[in-house]
């Protein structure tokens, strides 16, 4: 009797542990199948996109989600900001460094299922602001 109380208790430890981080590794990865929006002002986003091997874009545009996610794509070239992406799975912050002829930018913070908290750094004049990223999906042609 001991040794199978024993057994089911272990059991349900494990599926518990298992289960927590399962949720845990999801809720910290990024989506790569659309971009990441957050309002700049009331005409303007930034947008930011992530693609394999750790590259990332990012620029902003106009308000129009629909519209400008089909221009954010890595394959603009100078016209985006282009660069690397970084995560610490343990802890769900993410960092994206980026750059173009026009300047540098550095951003930090956390994922928090479909959205980023972000503090979004331009590193040229040393000015920073806080934004929360929305998810946007874009349908594969």
């Amino acid at each position: 009797m001991k040794k199978r109380t024993l057994f089911i208790l272990l059991v349900i430890v494990s599926c518990s542990v298992w289960s927590q981080s399962n949720t845990y590794s999801d809720s910290c990865s990024i989506k790569k199948n659309g971009v990441y929006y957050a309002s700049l002002d009331k005409e303007t986003n930034i947008y930011l996109r992530f693609y394999e091997n750790d590259t990332a874009v990012t620029t902003s545009s106009m308000n129009n989600i629909k519209k400008a996610a089909t221009y954010i794509a890595k394959e603009l070239g100078d016209k985006l900001m282009r660069g690397k992406y970084f995560i610490n799975p343990s802890s769900c912050n993410i960092r994206v460094k980026a750059k173009n002829d026009f300047g540098k930018v550095k951003m930090d913070g956390i994922i928090s299922g479909d959205k980023l908290v972000l503090a979004v750094i331009n590193l040229d004049d040393r000015t920073a602001s806080d934004f929360v990223f929305n998810f946007y999906p874009i349908a594969k042609p």
